[in-house]
């Protein structure tokens, strides 16, 4: 497995007077929807496509409404799910409340046999590279 690369430049935003530095930007192939790992997942067991449809539909109705109650999903060599969050800062315990918090973000976790698999990927540079882009933002374009 090969993932490819691209290398960009980029300015602190911390400190946007900073010489720009290089980084590597992972290049995404396109997108696998459901129906395509519904698929390969038929191709490899006794399930049928509908079978597989039908439980992506459930573990989709599932899932978030179990972390929204405040569970870690733990999904063995998979992985674990979890809800984490945003808060801004105050000085005093006592003046922090709900309010304080300014988003949530699902966090995954990959299990022992996903990570393995993982570790297997090598790092290839996108061939056709013109001169890098200037990227202002923390945040891949």
């Amino acid at each position: 497995m090969s993932i490819k690369y691209k290398v960009i430049q980029r300015k602190n935003p911390s400190n946007p007077s900073s010489p720009v530095k290089y980084y590597g930007s992972i290049i995404t192939s396109g997108r696998k929807d459901p129906r395509f790992i519904s698929e390969e997942i038929a191709d490899r067991s006794s399930l049928n496509i509908m079978d597989i449809l039908a439980t992506i539909e459930g573990f989709l109705q599932v899932i978030p409404k179990h972390l929204a109650d405040g569970h870690i999903i733990d999904l063995g060599d998979f992985g674990s799910f979890r809800v984490t969050g945003r808060s801004e800062g105050v000085e005093e315990e006592k003046d922090f409340n709900s309010s304080n918090f300014k988003g949530l973000k699902v966090s995954f976790r990959p299990g022992r046999l996903f990570q393995k698999e993982l570790d297997y990927c090598k790092f290839e540079k996108e061939s056709q590279e013109a001169e890098p882009k200037l990227v202002d933002k923390i945040t891949e374009e």
